[in-house]
């Protein structure tokens, strides 16, 4: 799992994502992924589980345009500081990120969730999510984590 975690040891947030089955549709390679952001005792996940359930699957595609690859070069540029800024949503919009770079090693996370989109096939607009202040060292962890878990 790849966790991205808040400065905030008191009261702490944090951006998950754990990699799933690998999918094929239509001629198209799929990465399934759960989400889950937690902000203190609250948490909110969106994704397959041990239950199977299809409905709830959010998915990145893998082929012919390689989300997963997308993202860790735009946190790798970030982390890299050649970028202030990383805007991402995936092709089955089931999330919206937006990183951006906040002094020397602060990191503020808005992360939005659709899971109307991921239950029902339909991009609705109306989200839940999250937005933590984070650290550089805490960018680097997750990325890391993130290219350890799918495999890039």
């Amino acid at each position: 799992m790849a966790i991205l975690r808040s400065e905030d040891q008191e009261w702490t947030s944090s951006l998950a994502m754990t990699c799933g089955e690998r999918r094929q549709m239509e001629g198209q390679d799929w990465r399934e992924f759960k989400l889950t952001l937690t902000s203190g005792e609250q948490t909110i996940s969106l994704g397959n589980d041990a239950s199977g359930d299809e409905k709830e699957g959010c998915l990145l595609c893998l082929s012919p345009d390689n989300e997963v690859a997308k993202l860790v070069k735009l946190l790798e540029e970030l982390a890299a500081r050649t970028r202030d800024r990383v805007l991402f949503e995936p092709a089955e919009p089931s999330f919206e990120l937006e990183i951006a770079r906040s002094g020397p090693d602060g990191i503020k996370v808005y992360i939005w969730i659709d899971s109307g989109n991921a239950k029902t096939g339909i991009y609705r607009w109306d989200a839940a999510g999250i937005r933590f202040f984070t650290l550089q060292e805490h960018l680097v962890s997750f990325l890391q984590e993130l290219k350890d878990q799918f495999a890039c």
